[in-house]
Formats: structure tokens, sequence, C-alpha cells
């Protein structure tokens, strides 16, 4: 039997992904509750993250030079097999006992190494499967793996911890990759771009440095990579303290929580189906700002000062609907500006500068909200004075003059991107890359050999002095 290619191709893999997602939505869920049940402390919660987007981090610059060394399935495969042993791993320590931060500490470390190569591939990999006017469309699909879960895999796993435990939802988790892992077996993968004829040949530490100099190099893509990285930052923030806000202004309800994280999910399948369904625009960096706007507006300002759950929930569904049109667009003019035998390497630098927003905001959302604007806030003192009628008093009050915080910042520079031609016009500036050349006529489509034999072949290479 054949094996499906092009969007067929994609929308197989991207159903395994999406059962993949399912089972890790399930999981981060049920670890969030039971670490912020065991600790209740806001620190403890985001240092579970920080260790495994640090790994990510850290690896991601190996992941590119892999990327486009290796051929895709190999690097697919190696991604979803190491994240389900760890998830394994995280099984076995809750089975034979309770687990501590330290060993969870762990297992996230080696989760993200493996995650290092997930997106990167995935993004590299649409760009040679599908049409240059359905790289948009491929994007949302992407992100619709990411956020549609949320629309019910919190409700479920609420529904397990209390029916059954914590390890029944990690051995669903398991056994989702292993779906994965099969649909990447099942299609044909075009094959890894090759170096242009008469190109020097790169050590493998070069290939680490390629991504990062491609990024310099040129001012349009160097600014468009710093307006994202602080909108990461941002954005990343408001992601570590959405949780602790709804269970600090519900009471600890892990209900509650279920119920605004699958609210906010409906936006993500809003907006990946408009996305999907409209062509393409010529000037999507306009859509990228507007959203970006919204987004700080309504999903972080009015996160800030709201306890009513209801609101929660539709802020939350702005901020799905926004992130896809963000996502999808600015992911889209890489994809047509970027070379596609220096994607994998590019990618995986901006992973790099992107993802360490990250572990930045973890180290100082914690630390800030628990130390400075909790106290600062309690019922009497001056913060609570001051802003109490606004955001709360307490906890709640010191997470949501955070949210507050980060959606003014995010607002204006949004606003004044308008004002920077290299960002605003970057797709008229910049001219778009060469697609790879097609298969000579009657040659078939060209694929990807078998992942042993590409596998010794790039084991030769990787230790090339």
């Amino acid at each position: 039997m054949r094996r499906p290619t092009g969007f067929a191709a994609f929308s197989v893999l991207w159903c395994g992904q999406f059962l993949s997602v399912v089972g890790t939505r399930m999981t981060n869920f049920a670890v969030s509750v039971w670490i912020w049940d065991q600790t209740g402390s806001t620190t403890q919660f985001t240092l579970s993250l920080f260790f495994a987007f640090a790994s990510t981090v850290l690896f991601s610059p190996v992941a590119g030079a892999f990327i486009d060394r290796w051929n895709r399935r190999l690097t697919m495969m190696i991604s979803e097999l190491g994240s389900a042993v760890a998830t394994a791993a995280l099984l076995i320590l809750f089975l034979t006992g309770t687990p501590g931060m330290g060993e969870l500490y762990l297992v996230n470390f080696v989760t993200g190494a493996f995650v290092a190569f997930q997106v990167p591939v995935f993004q590299a990999t649409i760009t040679l499967m599908m049409e240059r006017g359905n790289y948009a469309r491929a994007n949302a699909m992407m992100f619709a793996v990411r956020s549609t879960p949320e629309l019910f895999a919190p409700l479920l796993s609420a529904l397990l911890l209390t029916v059954t435990g914590i390890s029944t939802i990690l051995l669903i988790d398991t056994v989702s990759y292993a779906f994965a892992i099969a649909t990447v077996l099942l299609v044909a993968l075009p094959a890894t771009p090759k170096q242009p004829d008469g190109a020097a040949p790169s050590t493998f530490w070069q290939d680490c440095q390629i991504g990062f100099r491609y990024i310099l190099r040129s001012k349009p893509l160097r600014n468009l990579e710093t307006f994202l990285v602080i909108i990461n930052v941002l954005a990343s923030t408001g992601y570590l303290l959405l949780r602790p806000l709804v269970l600090a202004r519900t009471g600890d309800s892990n209900g509650s929580l279920a119920l605004v994280l699958s609210t906010g999910a409906i936006g993500g399948i809003g907006g990946t189906i408009l996305v999907a369904a409209l062509k393409s625009p010529r000037d999507k960096m306009r859509y990228v700002l507007w959203a970006t706007v919204a987004f700080s507006v309504i999903g972080r300002i009015l996160y800030g000062v709201s306890d009513v759950v209801i609101l929660l929930g539709i802020a939350l569904i702005v901020v799905h609907m926004c992130i896809p049109i963000i996502d999808g667009y600015t992911n889209t003019v890489w994809q047509e500006k970027v070379e596609p035998h220096l994607q994998g390497r590019v990618f995986a630098a901006r992973q790099f500068v992107e993802e360490l927003s990250i572990p930045i905001a973890t180290l100082i959302a914690g630390p800030l909200v628990d130390h400075v604007l909790t106290p600062w806030m309690e019922p009497g003192e001056q913060g609570d004075r001051l802003l109490g009628g606004l955001v709360g008093s307490g906890q709640a009050g010191g997470i949501g003059l955070v949210f507050v915080g980060i959606g003014v910042v995010g607002a204006v520079l949004a606003l004044g991107s308008f004002l920077v031609p290299s960002i605003r016009r970057i797709e008229s500036i910049l001219p778009d890359a060469e697609p790879e050349p097609e298969p000579a006529s009657g040659a078939g489509p060209k694929t990807e050999p078998t992942a042993g034999a590409a596998g010794a072949a790039v084991a030769t290479e990787a230790v090339t002095p």
C-alpha cells in the first residue's frame, strides 16, 4: 500500500500529534494540581516548568543541527519515543511511592530535551510537505494540536483524579505516544533538503551556530525575533501564573480551573478555523500586531482585574483565538523567507531564544509573587490600599497585578511596532526563499530513506571534527 504524501500525510501526522497532546495535557493538569496541593507554593509550581523549558532551550541548537542532517522520520520518532520513556518513568515514580520535587524536576528536564526536536522538525517539514499558500493553514492546524485538547483534557483529567488517580492519567499519556509514533511510520516524508552545490562542508559545532548567525545577519528577521522574544516573556509570565491565579481566586477549586481552561480552548478552535479557512493574507504582520494588542488588553489586563470565573473563561477565549493568528502568520513568514535546507537550524535557533523567555519568566514570576507582591498586597498593606480595589488582595492580588503590568507592556510594544518598518513591512522587504526543486517527471516523489541507513550516515557526520 502506498504511503500518504503531501497534505494527506500531514493530516495523519496531525492526528497522531493530537492524541499525544491530549495525553500530555491531562498529565500537565494532574501534575500541576498535585504540586499545588503538596506545596501551595508558586515558586515550586513554576520551578517544575522551569526545568522542562530550560532543557528545551539548552538542547535546541543541537536539535537544529541534527534536524538538517538526519531524515525527518528518525528525528520525529526519537522525539516521541524519548518523551514516552520519560512519562513512563514518572508513572513508575508514582506507582512506587510519592515522588520528590527533585525527581519531578529531573523527569521534566529529560522530557524537555526531547521536546527540543518537536517544533523545529514539524515547522521545517511543513515547508516541504505543503504548497506555499497552505503554510498558514498547516501552522494553524499545528496550533490546534496544542490548544484544542484544553477543551476537554483538563475536565477528563479532573474526573480521573477523583475516580482513579494520577497513575491512570500517566498510563494514558504513555500509550498516547505509541499512536504518535505509529503515524510517523505510516506516512511518506520528504527527503531532508541537501546543501546547495558548491557549499563548503560544515562541522557539527558550526551547524549549531548557523541558525543564530542567519538571524543576526538580517535586520528584519533580527527585529522580528526581538519582538517575538519580548512578547514570549510577557506571555510566558502569564502562562505560568494562570493556574495559580484561578486557583487562588476560586478557593483552590480544581473544577473551576478545569472549566476556565476548557472554556478558553474554544477560542483556540475558533482562531484555528478562522486562519485555516481564510486565504493567507499578503500583509500578515498587520494581523499579527493587532492580534497582539487584543491578546494583551483582553487576555492579560482583563484577567488581572477580574475574579468572575465566566469572565476569566471569556478572556482566555480571546487569548487562544489570537495565538493561532500570531503564531501561524509569523511562522509562515519564516517558512517563506528562510531557505529550506537551513530551516531546521534557523527554527531551532528561534526556539532557543524564544523558549529562553520561559525560564526567565519562571525565575521572575514565582519569587516576585511569593516574596514581593503577595506581602505588599496583604489586607491592610500599602499595595492593598492602593490597588486592592482593582486586582484584589493577598496572593490573588499580587498575581493579578502582574497580569495588568504585562498586558500594558504588550499592548504598547505591539502598537509601537507599527512604526518600525523592518517589522511592519518585513514581507515586502525580504524576498521569498526559492522552493526545493521538484523530482524529475516520472521519478515519483522523493522521500526519505529508512531510518537505520540515515542514522548510520549521520552518526558518522556528527563526530567529524
